[in-house]
């Protein structure tokens, strides 16, 4: 395999890791089971205010679009379910 196919599949893999939205954030959280299936995305926004979760935005703390990678969010989950 070439290098330039290489950074393709390594760029390719670590798209799929962000999540860009409450509602993507919501999804993944819920198949997590780290939130009900009714929650809504205000108790994602809830999560990031609280600055408890690895939840970012694109324009910090002024608005913009929430953002979170899927790694950090599970290993967060699985460090709270631990104790």
């Amino acid at each position: 395999m070439d290098t330039d196919q290489q950074q393709d599949d390594e760029d390719e893999r670590l798209a799929g890791e962000f999540l860009l939205g409450a509602e993507a954030i919501l999804k993944y959280l819920i198949s997590l089971g780290v939130l009900p299936a009714d929650a809504t995305v205000e108790d994602v926004y809830y999560l990031r205010r609280s600055k408890r979760w690895p939840i970012g935005s694109t324009a910090g703390d002024d608005g913009g679009k929430l953002i979170a990678i899927k790694r950090r969010l599970g290993r967060h989950a699985q460090k709270i379910a631990s104790g």
